[in-house]
């Protein structure tokens, strides 16, 4: 890493002097970038669960809808879309380069679209580093939920190493609502649920809320989990953070 640093530092010299230098800062940028990949070093995302109020005080653009009148995915810097129930959501990045992300309607359109769905994905991000999925749920009239989930789950992880995900939705009322930001590459979920009917409805604000909420959880190694202010860690719960 020490190149790398040496670059930076001659970078940040040739703007301070108020060098005519373009073409030199565009070389140790894409020298930086080159040892950057050479040795390894890979982006960590945040993945944050924030309570309701939290969530509607956020500054947020670029909405996600899953309707077929509407574009159900989306390439930009930041994003969000909400009210993921039986729907299948998430997105891809390539931290600090390009991302995107995605509502899908489990439906039978849907269903028959999928190989273009998937195609569209990776034609817009060439070259995802991580993903993120979210969704699904067992439910009379949405016996495509599940299949929807598992088919995008096994496609990405055919093509990105890291990817985590939050699957199946436990009770009949939940939903989850999420917002990306590549500028700090953050992604901020706001989940909630209602065990028993006309029962009070929960959001998650704690790790067994979370586990309560879904059914099955996989952090992707690198991946931080965040539930409000608190980091949960692989040894709080070693069996939803992949180790390798």
């Amino acid at each position: 890493m020490k190149s790398s640093i040496e670059h930076f530092y001659v970078l940040v010299k040739i703007f301070n002097g108020n060098f005519s230098a373009k073409f030199l800062a565009k070389k140790y940028i894409y020298r930086f970038k080159s040892n950057m990949e050479n040795n390894n070093i890979s982006f960590k995302s945040k993945i944050k669960f924030v309570d309701r109020a939290v969530y509607k005080m956020m500054p947020k653009k670029n909405y996600i809808d899953f309707k077929h009148s509407c574009p159900n995915i989306l390439k930009a810097d930041e994003f969000f879309s909400e009210g993921i129930r039986t729907c299948t959501g998430g997105g891809l990045v390539n931290p600090n380069v390009e991302a995107e992300g995605f509502h899908i309607w489990d439906d039978m359109t849907n269903k028959k679209r999928f190989p273009l769905i998937i195609n569209s994905l990776f034609r817009f991000v060439k070259s995802p580093k991580r993903a993120l999925l979210v969704g699904s749920k067992e439910l009379k009239g949405s016996d495509y939920s599940l299949e929807q989930f598992e088919r995008f789950k096994q496609s990405l992880q055919s093509r990105i190493k890291n990817i985590s995900y939050f699957q199946k939705h436990r009770y009949y009322n939940s939903e989850t609502h999420y917002h990306y930001s590549m500028a700090d590459d953050t992604w901020t979920l706001c989940s909630s649920f209602q065990q028993k009917k006309n029962g009070k409805y929960k959001t998650v604000r704690s790790l067994k809320d979370l586990l309560d909420c879904f059914e099955h959880i996989s952090i992707a190694k690198g991946d931080r989990l965040f539930i409000g202010k608190k980091e949960i860690l692989p040894k709080d719960c070693p069996e939803i953070f992949m180790q390798k």
